[in-house]
């Protein structure tokens, strides 16, 4: 499935859904660059912070994919943050 044409909001709403039940807030200020806020249970208390995504490294569902899992292992791994995308997603 390719992700071309989804709006930056529905971008934001879709990596929300793939991190339930778990709160994600996704926000995009420039346009560009992604920011991912990853809590535990539906509290942003002490949350993963993910910066610098860009908006055009996600153009299919396995990029998506990806980008959940690595998320993920770092959430599992206990980092409170991560300034730049490794470059495999960026």
């Amino acid at each position: 499935m390719s992700l071309i044409g989804v709006s930056t909001l529905e971008l934001c709403h879709l990596i929300e859904q793939a991190f339930l039940p778990d709160r994600c807030v996704v926000s995009c200020t420039d346009g560009e660059h992604l920011t991912l806020q990853l809590g535990q249970g539906d509290t942003l208390g002490e949350c993963l912070t993910v910066t610098g995504i860009h908006v055009h490294s996600l153009t299919t569902c396995h990029e998506l994919a990806a980008l959940v899992v690595q998320v993920r292992e770092e959430q599992r791994l206990g980092r409170s943050h991560i300034p730049v995308v490794p470059q495999a997603l960026a």
